[in-house]
């Protein structure tokens, strides 16, 4: 039995060719060329720094996310500490607090009587502005003789501007020997020993079941009359609420009924009075009558 060698797949011969034809001699092999010591090192430094810097970047970004968390938390307390500080000057603190000397009234009449106003304020004194209930103030103050309505306005840092709007009397009525004055709603502003000027005296029937009507009548009447007729008035009566009349200063008679058609009433009225006359009858403000 004859022997053979192994075969080997045959071995490549290096090849040789010309660089672009410089006539010189390059031999190729199937080894790859390695690279050399220094041309492996240098991607490796490359990415170190790129690296190096990355993270760099990323601590600067993180410590100036840390400054701004610093910022907001300390602008948040000083904020805190300043509304603190306001509240209690505003609420507690006695800077904003009222002072009597710095309350003004305006409004108020003969009628009204402005220390009664100033004493219910003087309740208050001393407390923050902002802790006065100027609700339950103008309630109190609505009664105060003479008081139709108020108003109330905080004046800082210690004042409050209250404005009145007055009850003004329409109506005179005696009664016991004294003058109760009226206003249009009935309400007693005051009483006098002497009947005051420009408020005529009302005459009704006393103790019976018309006097409330024609009391109430009587007073619409009066409160309907401008103030240049009103002026003239000296008297006014009431049988009952549909018999209203009244006396001029001239000592003409003014039949006015009921308290119906008042705006017509007025200016046929007013238009009558510039002939002079001793009777002017406006109970039918259509139809007139003089005499």
């Amino acid at each position: 039995m004859s022997t053979r060698p192994p075969s080997f797949p045959p071995r490549s011969a290096p090849t040789r060719r010309d660089d672009l034809g410089s006539g010189v001699a390059v031999v190729e092999t199937d080894r790859e060329l390695e690279p050399s010591v220094g041309e492996q090192e240098e991607p490796v430094a490359q990415a170190t720094r790129v690296s190096d810097g990355l993270a760099d970047r990323l601590a600067e970004r993180r410590r100036a996310r840390r400054r701004l968390r610093v910022r907001a938390v300390a602008a948040i307390a000083v904020g805190v500490i300043v509304l603190a500080g306001l509240g209690y000057a505003a609420f507690v603190s006695p800077v904003l607090a009222l002072q009597e000397d710095a309350v003004t009234v305006t409004g108020a009449t003969e009628h009204v009587d402005e220390d009664a106003i100033l004493a219910l304020v003087r309740e208050d004194e001393g407390e923050p502005l902002l802790r006065i209930d100027t609700q339950e103030l103008r309630q109190n103050l609505l009664g105060v003789v003479g008081v139709a309505d108020v108003s109330i306005q905080r004046a800082f840092p210690h004042g409050l501007d209250i404005t009145v709007e007055p009850r003004v009397p329409v109506a005179t009525v005696k009664e016991d020997g004294r003058f109760v004055l009226l206003d249009r709603d009935g309400v007693e502003l005051a009483r006098t020993t002497e009947q005051p000027d420009g408020v005529p005296l009302v005459r009704v029937p006393v103790g019976t079941s018309n006097t409330g009507p024609a009391l109430a009548a009587v007073i619409d009447v009066m409160a309907a009359l401008p103030p240049d007729i009103l002026d003239q008035v000296t008297e006014a009566s009431a049988k009952t609420a549909y018999e209203v009349e009244f006396e001029l200063a001239s000592g003409a008679q003014v039949i006015w009924g009921t308290v119906d058609d008042g705006a017509l009433k007025v200016d046929v009225l007013a238009a009558l009075l510039q002939v002079p006359a001793q009777v002017y009858d406006v109970s039918a403000p259509l139809s007139p009558i003089t005499r």
